[in-house]
């Protein structure tokens, strides 16, 4: 018997979780239900000018008419919430394995794709397509290890290589089954210290929803292998930032599974670039207060943290998170915590970074990171803060501030800018995204920590165009600030 496609391998799982019947779907999209019938068993796809009135149409039929337990069972494979962004889900799920088939049919006639395909040469464009596998909306499950000499693609290409997200707006919860390994080689002497880390950054914080690590290794040098344990495996030599030889694309499970396991040996601590944590081990394992209390601390605040509190806006916050049960850490060591930071930041000599969209964010959200819990503040709490963060400003001759106004990089205008702590002891990133969870990653190894020390100092001497240094015209935008939030408090 024929191997069915994997667009109608999709198409008889949803509707048989769904609990739908051919009969039903064809009342609903008002066909026949042969054609039904020949779209579940393989034997055609639907009309291609009709593509996406009938996807849209069998998703919307799927999650209508599924039980409330495979309602539950599909929201829970697409690590969703809501019935409405469960259809564009399932609508984008199908979409990719329709076009896949497509694909097929029109380049080698068949309705399945060989296991092993072999390419003499392709470019990156065309590499980065094909591996834009169906398999990857699969977001129940997925197991990928990649090796890629990422810093030396072009730039156009490199966050296409690194992100591993959904066409929809779903999955805010996070996708903790999916995991994704990257080995990358690093070379720090052929970094650029401005364009290469935010790109690392950005590239950190567009996975933050899935269970992402970065390892680096010189074994990664000229390679392009990326790997989906079981389903999927695509490599290739790379020889220019924009081109790729030798390119072999496999749905065999044991050439993957081969790949795989070659790769997955290089992911350990040793190779590690960050090392994921949270607020309550940073602060069990006394991280936190180390980050206080070593010598020379650098912090670049792309979004408003609880390092400039007063004493009664950190009661009131915590008072709060506390009756709301959300508080995961001993209110008495927060406390014990923040007066040291009041210290620390009154007393040392630190040198900080502020975005000005941090501000601005701020005055429009009023989104508080309180010790990596998502807070919002009414406007007159805001005000509070930035009346104290102005006190600071005005009377700590220790604190050394520079404000960034503008981007450093124009390929990275859009993106959120996120808190870096450095000191000579331990340094983490603080990543903040549009999703419901927050990152922290301690920085790993000696040679990535030297890569963010050399780059604070480049962002930190990087010029008038973009760095306000003048601490008169700090303050200056700081109170312009405080008016702005006079006018908001008025609007209400």
């Amino acid at each position: 018997m024929e191997e069915k496609n994997r667009f109608s391998k999709l198409l008889e799982y949803l509707m048989s979780v769904a609990e739908l019947k051919n009969y039903t779907l064809a009342q609903e999209l008002q066909y026949d239900v042969s054609y039904i019938s020949k779209w579940v068993s393989g034997r055609m796809l639907p009309a291609e000018k009709m593509e996406k009135k009938i996807l849209e149409g069998i998703s919307h039929c799927i999650v209508e008419s599924a039980s409330e337990e495979g309602r539950n069972t599909l929201l829970s494979e697409y690590s969703l919430d809501d019935c409405e962004d469960l259809k564009l889900a399932i609508f984008d799920n199908l979409e990719a394995e329709y076009f896949y088939v497509r694909d097929i049919q029109k380049n080698t006639g068949a309705n399945v794709a060989l296991k092993t395909v072999y390419y003499p040469e392709l470019t990156l464009p065309q590499f980065i397509s094909k591996m834009r596998h169906p398999v990857l909306r699969r977001v129940k499950s997925l197991d990928i290890v990649a090796s890629m000499d990422l810093m030396s693609m072009g730039h156009e290409y490199r966050l296409q290589f690194t992100r591993i997200e959904k066409e929809h707006e779903g999955g805010q919860r996070g996708y903790p089954d999916v995991h994704f390994s990257m080995v990358i080689n690093l070379q720090p002497e052929k970094w650029d210290y401005i364009y290469d880390t935010i790109f690392l950054i950005n590239m950190l914080t567009d996975n933050i929803l899935i269970d992402f690590q970065l390892y680096a290794d010189i074994q990664a040098g000229g390679r392009a292998v990326f790997v989906v344990k079981e389903d999927f495996a695509i490599s290739a030599m790379l020889i220019s930032r924009d081109r790729c030889m030798s390119v072999n694309v496999s749905e065999d499970t044991d050439n993957c599974n081969a790949l795989y396991r070659n790769i997955k040996i290089l992911c350990n601590r040793e190779r590690l670039l960050f090392r994921s944590t949270n607020i309550r081990d940073m602060i069990r394992n006394h991280d936190y207060i180390h980050t206080l209390l070593s010598p020379n601390i650098r912090c670049l605040v792309g979004h408003m943290t609880e390092h400039f509190l007063s004493e009664a806006l950190f009661e009131e916050i915590v008072q709060d998170l506390e009756k709301s049960g959300k508080l995961s850490v001993n209110i008495e060591e927060l406390r014990n915590i923040h007066r040291l930071v009041r210290n620390i930041v009154q007393k040392s000599h630190i040198r900080i970074m502020i975005y000005e969209s941090a501000f601005s964010n701020f005055v429009v959200t009023g989104e508080l990171d309180f010790f990596n819990y998502k807070v919002k503040l009414s406007v007159q709490q805001q005000f509070r803060y930035m009346e104290y963060l102005l006190e600071l400003s005005e009377n700590c001759e220790n604190l050394d501030y520079r404000l960034i106004y503008g981007q450093f990089v124009s390929d990275f205008e859009y993106i959120d800018n996120q808190c870096i702590f450095l000191t000579d002891t331990i340094s983490y990133l603080r990543l903040k995204s549009s999703a419901k969870r927050n990152g922290m990653l301690v920085i790993n190894r000696a040679d990535m920590q030297k890569v963010f020390e050399q780059s604070f100092e480049e962002f930190w001497n990087y010029g008038d165009s973009v760095i306000i240094s003048d601490k008169a015209e700090i303050i200056s935008y700081i109170q312009h600030v405080l008016h702005g939030i006079k006018m908001i408090s008025c609007m209400e």
